[in-house]
């Protein structure tokens, strides 16, 4: 299931999520693939909204530019929204749905 309102026109189904952002917990345990997708995606590393800047926004900027040239741009859209909503929260991330869009 995707998180975007249904509208008249069809759309192709987006790509599945590939990236996540690791909690303190998780990140003691090693780092995955997907984990290290989400540090490279997420630009909240780069200083967003309360998160201090960890990055300089050029380092962040030409690693997201290689993401998108090796993956696509829908494929990094997607991760992006994702690792966003992980770190803000979104009102499509409850229920049954979103639990098991996490656990896959």
């Amino acid at each position: 299931m995707t998180n975007r309102k249904k509208t008249s026109r069809p759309f192709r189904p987006l790509p599945l999520v590939t990236a996540h952002t690791p909690t303190g917990e998780e990140a003691q345990a090693g780092f995955t693939g997907e984990d290290i997708q989400g540090m490279l995606t997420n630009p909240i590393y780069a200083g967003l909204g309360p998160y201090p800047a960890l990055i300089d926004d050029e380092l962040y900027v030409a690693a997201a530019a290689r993401l998108i040239r090796e993956q696509g741009a829908e494929q990094f859209l997607v991760n992006l929204l994702a690792v966003l909503r992980e770190a803000f929260g979104s009102p499509f991330d409850q229920g049954p749905e979103a639990e098991q869009r996490h656990a896959e």
